[in-house]
């Protein structure tokens, strides 16, 4: 989740300084660079080049997938060239990194380091839109049959490459239900069982007009 946060982010929040100066934050053009480093850039005259060249640590803050909020990269900041747009490329090398939601949770370094983005994250919003238009009765034929027999309806809220995550509505509230792909992680929607790929693939009209 955190490796395909930064895949997806396009503008970042970079808080500098820290005890005993006090945390400064800047909005920054960001992208995913080698080796799961951010790639982030500033304008040479800003007042953050000046501090990252007295303390060059610094951490980056992008939005993430739910159910989280935010992922906070923290490390080592190395200046690069520039873009042609003269703005100056730097690089955060991250030494710890969390996400960020009505909890945080830490990620292992080494994990982060060798994770790959979500396979799935480029086509998961328009299938997830789908589902909720075509398919809600199949998700909720679905949903019973994994014993939530109280469902009335249901809301495809998340999909990646370790299964989908569905909001099932029923007289006695809201809950949310995971279920998990058994052939998971997948890299592709092929992987899928053969049950759940069909509507995951569908190509209806319905979504060709969407």
């Amino acid at each position: 989740m955190g490796r395909t946060a930064l895949a997806d982010a396009r503008v970042a929040t970079l808080v500098t300084g820290g005890c005993p100066a006090p945390s400064i934050p800047t909005i920054v053009r960001v992208e995913p660079g080698a080796e799961a480093h951010a790639q982030f850039w500033l304008e040479p005259s800003s007042p953050t080049v000046a501090r990252l060249s007295r303390w060059p640590m610094a951490t980056l803050v992008v939005a993430a997938p739910l159910p989280f909020r935010t992922l906070a990269l923290t490390g080592a900041v190395r200046s690069g060239s520039d873009d042609g747009s003269a703005c100056r490329a730097f690089d955060l090398v991250p030494t710890s990194a969390r996400l960020v939601g009505a909890r945080a949770q830490a990620i292992r370094l080494e994990e982060f380091l060798g994770a790959e983005p979500d396979p799935l994250r480029r086509e998961a919003a328009a299938i997830l839109r789908h589902l909720a238009a075509a398919h809600a009765a199949e998700l909720l034929g679905c949903l019973r049959a994994h014993g939530y027999v109280e469902a009335v309806a249901v809301v495809p809220r998340t999909l990646n490459r370790y299964g989908i995550e569905l909001v099932a509505l029923s007289n006695h509230g809201v809950q949310n239900v995971w279920l998990a792909f058994p052939e998971g992680p997948v890299a592709t929607l092929h992987d899928v069982g053969p049950g759940l790929r069909t509507v995951l693939m569908c190509r209806c009209r319905s979504r060709q007009t969407e």
